[in-house]
């Protein structure tokens, strides 16, 4: 529910910039007008939009109010050589609810999702979660840094660590940066 809430705030601030953006930089020349004339016309829609562009949240700082909500759980990766490129992470917020990111060869997936404990073919347990984009789970190993990551097609990969900041780099992602 707050990453639908979350998705909301993001999409209307870029539609909102992009509005802006657009409206500001769109001039329409009649025939009668002098090419003085445009470029003097042209001006003042970008002084406006800087003024406007005060008012509005700036992305970075957008970013790090959030991150700033945000405590790391920890996170896997698959390694350099493996077949796919898969990352997950775990935050939780303020309310404490848990937020996952995971990212399957380029297409990312987050929100708040509940866990199921299941098996591997091999009998190793792993949280499974229902993502938007499939189903997917992890399994941290006792140290902590290492585990196994199940792709959206079942297959399992040994997992090495996801720091904190390679973690972060993926929220930056879902607001857009």
């Amino acid at each position: 529910m707050k990453s639908k809430i979350i998705r909301g705030v993001v999409t209307g601030a870029c539609a909102v910039m992009i509005l802006a953006s657009v409206t500001a930089c769109s001039k329409t020349v009649s025939s009668t007008e002098t090419a003085e004339e445009v470029q003097v016309t042209e001006e003042a829609p970008a002084e406006a939009q800087d003024e406007a562009g005060a008012d509005e949240v700036n992305p970075e700082d957008e970013a790090a109010a959030v991150q700033a909500t945000l405590t790391f759980m920890g996170g896997l990766k698959t390694a350099d050589d493996a077949d796919k490129a898969i990352a997950v992470s775990m935050f939780r917020n303020e309310d404490g609810d848990i937020i996952y990111t995971y990212e399957e060869d380029g297409n990312l997936d987050y929100g708040m999702y509940t866990t199921e404990t299941v098996k591997t073919e091999d009998g190793t347990e792993y949280a499974k979660i229902e993502g938007s984009i499939g189903t997917y789970g992890y399994y941290f190993n006792e140290d902590l840094v290492t585990g196994i990551i199940v792709d959206t097609t079942g297959k399992v990969y040994d997992a090495v660590e996801l720091d904190e900041e390679g973690a972060r780099a993926y929220v930056n992602k879902t607001i857009g940066g």
